[in-house]
């Protein structure tokens, strides 16, 4: 850690500018108050950020590239079965369209599945080469979860649940792509509303925090910080709380692993949903993890930096 002479102060780790100094007041002492939530994820899910996650066998990737070639074919396929079913090509009776509704749904999780194996590949890709990373604009916290928010409310409505949705003020952004950001708040939301019972609750909520992820850095810097109520909002966290079942214990950190999936698990899923979100999050620097008590329901809490 570098120190100042010039102003008699350390280097403050978030502007780089000596803390005695004006610049640093402009930057970090504006806002800055004692009612300023801290984060401290779980160690595991720490140690679980640090680590090189190769859980999938390679034996098991050829079907990735045979699912390249099932996209055309089933897009054709989904497309006939709509116009069937719809009678455009013809009158279909009541039976006839139960049929068609079946062979359609097969159809689409066949399609989540090809899609997911995909986002997968592309996702192990990227791990290992950080290279292949895209450049990111910066997604509006607000308008992206208030976007996805809306597209599960009809089926939270279909099993009459208390559905609700708490935003930030201002208009926080993080450097996470709008569409992978929510393609994870999506998934948590889909299972949130699979796993909750009729007449249950799920929650979608966003807060503004300080998230402390300095690794080795003097207890006296922390100390001064701490002492001169330098925390700022410098975090967004995510959380989609529901009133499911819950998830025991010995399984919270299993369930982030591909292909997992727990005993009395819905037979539709393929155990990649929260994988992928967990890849995409830590893709961009952030933490995911769950706390839950059984019968009490589950919070899945998503952490990522704030642009400032």
């Amino acid at each position: 850690m570098k120190s100042s002479t010039n102003f008699g102060g350390v280097e403050c780790p978030v502007c780089h500018m000596p803390t005695g100094s004006g610049q640093h007041e402009q930057q970090c002492g504006r806002g800055a108050t004692t009612e300023v939530i801290q984060v401290s994820p779980p160690e595991c899910t720490k140690r679980r950020g640090a680590e090189n996650h190769d859980s999938v066998e390679a034996e098991a990737f050829p079907i990735v590239s045979a699912a390249h070639e099932f996209k055309t074919p089933l897009v054709v396929m989904l497309g006939y079965t709509d116009l069937l079913r719809n009678g455009q090509l013809g009158p279909v009776n009541e039976r006839q369209r139960e049929v068609l509704e079946e062979i359609q749904q097969s159809g689409q999780r066949l399609q989540k599945l090809i899609q997911d194996l995909l986002l997968l590949s592309e996702l192990r890709a990227s791990a290992k080469s950080p290279q292949m990373q895209p450049e990111t604009e910066p997604a509006e916290i607000n308008e992206d979860l208030k976007q996805i928010f809306d597209y599960w409310t009809g089926r939270a409505r279909q099993k009459g649940l208390q559905y609700r949705l708490s935003l930030p003020e201002g208009n926080p952004r993080v450097y996470v792509d709008s569409l992978r950001l929510q393609h994870i708040i999506s998934n948590l939301i889909e299972n949130a509303l699979k796993y909750t019972p009729a007449k249950g609750r799920v929650t979608v909520s966003a807060t503004q925090c300080f998230w402390d992820r300095r690794k080795a850095q003097s207890e006296f810097l922390f100390n001064l910080e701490r002492r001169e109520n330098r925390k700022i909002k410098n975090a967004i966290r995510i959380d989609v709380s529901d009133t499911g079942p819950g998830i025991p214990h010995e399984y919270r950190e299993a369930i982030f692993g591909d292909f997992v999936q727990l005993r009395g698990a819905s037979s539709t899923g393929t155990g990649l949903g929260l994988a992928i979100a967990r890849r995409l999050v830590e893709s961009y620097g952030g933490l995911i993890w769950v706390e839950s008590k059984p019968e009490a329901g589950s919070t899945f809490s998503v952490l990522l930096s704030q642009i400032r």
